[in-house]
């Protein structure tokens, strides 16, 4: 496997722990480019763009969870925070918020208010995080809390996506007592509308939907389309396994938070063995990635898109359709996996991150390259990522460390990852051959007639001295 040097990077000091889902990217005030989002134990959300940051949210609890996306199921992007202790946040930006909705909620019932935590945006020229400080670039496009809500504790996955075929946003969590629920959020009629004019925010709330429960514990979840386009949502459990699950479009009164019975009438599970010959341990943990974008979508639109699983003893695969189109094995533990265009193909790559700081790039074709972070990491995350405003984006790999840094290392230079065996030019080769007793064809003839180890030393030989 070949292995790659990295040049391109920029650091910024990040107190706190940072676990695996803190930490995306995503275009969080609405200018078509990524911003990058991590939230760490100490209560600390810090929103980086380019080299800068462009705004700290602080004063929250243990940050378990962040996305971005159309939640609202509105022309715009919102950022959500979801807390260890189970309290999720809705941020907007200042342009289409005003103020912040104060209701505290539990599963869409409405409690007392006093118990809410509040926040403050830092906007000023320094922001703290833990002990280090972070220049903010500056104030404009801030975010702002819209809305607050209760909900269940202890939520280590978040995915936003139409889980349910219903063209509608939904948010998917999963807890680390085995559980997977799915939310969406319900717009409601405003009150009075002189109060609706002054405050400028979304009226409405999370309101639950479906609730699952899994063998074992929850590696990852991802949603993944069938060839068909149904989208399903698949749960990375221990062993290689996952749960399937097909979520049907139901009305909020059908969800089986409601049903008395305890059945779901608005979805199907089931349980994906893919026997995977080389496993050591049958418990080990699980990480899940799918729709993986392929370079014959159009073409073959009777085959669903393939999708990735690794392990943390070392195995990734690609699988399509059930079938494993392709496994391989590494000395590595490997505990974060995300998919990237990297080589501009319009195929995604997969990328894998181990607590070492190993990195592995695959194409579908199983071609890799790795890359070495000479230090250990606590969370991994790959995308794209804009180094400014105008600025096009362009690929990332982003680690948070164990030393409180954040290393984002920008512009991968990779065409391909096929590794092409070196063979040097012979008609240049031939040239150094050419005199009195020998002409251009003799000289040509001289080189091809070396054999592979000659050739090799003389290339070395001509590096050599072309260095000194």
């Amino acid at each position: 496997m070949r292995a790659i040097s990295l040049v391109k990077k920029i650091e910024f000091e990040f107190a706190g722990n940072v676990v695996r889902n803190a930490l995306t990217l995503g275009d969080v005030d609405n200018d078509e480019l990524n911003e990058l989002i991590i939230g760490n134990d100490l209560g600390t959300v810090v929103i980086f763009k380019g080299n800068e940051v462009l705004q700290t949210i602080p004063n929250l609890s243990f940050i378990s969870c962040v996305a971005v996306g159309k939640i609202t199921n509105q022309e715009r992007n919102s950022l959500i925070i979801i807390t260890s202790d189970g309290w999720c946040y809705l941020y907007e930006t200042e342009v289409t918020s005003k103020s912040v909705n104060n209701k505290d909620e539990v599963d869409g019932q409405t409690q007392s208010s006093s118990s809410v935590p509040t926040t403050e945006t830092q906007s000023s020229s320094e922001s703290t995080t833990g002990d280090h400080k972070l220049k903010n670039k500056s104030s404009k496009n801030l975010l702002v809390q819209v809305h607050v809500q209760r909900i269940p504790a202890n939520v280590k996955n978040i995915v936003l996506g139409d889980v349910d075929g219903d063209g509608e946003v939904e948010m998917v969590i999963g807890l680390t007592d085995r559980v997977v629920r799915s939310y969406r959020w319900v717009s409601n009629a405003p009150i009075d509308g002189d109060q609706c004019q002054l405050s400028h925010k979304p009226s409405g709330k999370f309101v639950a939907l479906h609730k699952w429960e899994c063998a074992k514990q929850i590696g990852s979840i991802t949603l993944h389309y069938s060839a068909d386009g149904k989208p399903s949502i698949l749960v990375a459990q221990p062993g290689g396994t996952f749960m399937r699950i097909k979520c049907h479009s139901c009305n909020i009164d059908q969800s089986p938070e409601n049903s008395s019975s305890g059945e779901n009438p608005c979805g199907s599970v089931d349980y994906q063995f893919l026997g995977i010959s080389r496993m050591r341990n049958q418990n080990i943990s699980t990480e899940i990635l799918g729709d993986l974008k392929t370079s014959d979508d159009q073409e073959n639109s009777n085959k669903s898109r393939p999708y990735a699983v690794a392990t943390l003893d070392g195995t990734i695969m690609l699988v399509q359709d059930e079938v494993i189109l392709w496994a391989i094995a590494v000395d590595h533990q490997i505990f974060a996996l995300t998919k990237l265009d990297i080589t501009g193909n319009g195929t995604d790559d997969i990328v894998v991150c181990s607590w070492d700081g190993q990195t592995y790039i695959l194409d579908q074709k199983k071609n890799s390259v790795r890359f070495h972070l000479e230090e250990p990491v606590r969370a991994f995350h790959s995308g794209w990522y804009s180094l400014g405003p105008g600025i096009s984006q362009v690929t990332a790999l982003i680690y948070v460390t164990f030393k409180n840094t954040v290393i984002i290392y920008y512009d991968i230079p990779l065409k391909d990852l096929i590794c092409k065996k070196f063979e040097p030019d012979l008609v240049k080769l031939s040239q150094l051959f050419i005199n009195e007793d020998r002409d251009a064809d003799q000289a040509l003839q001289y080189v091809k007639a070396m054999d592979k180890k000659t050739k090799r030393e003389l290339v070395e030989y001509l590096l050599y001295h072309v260095k000194s």
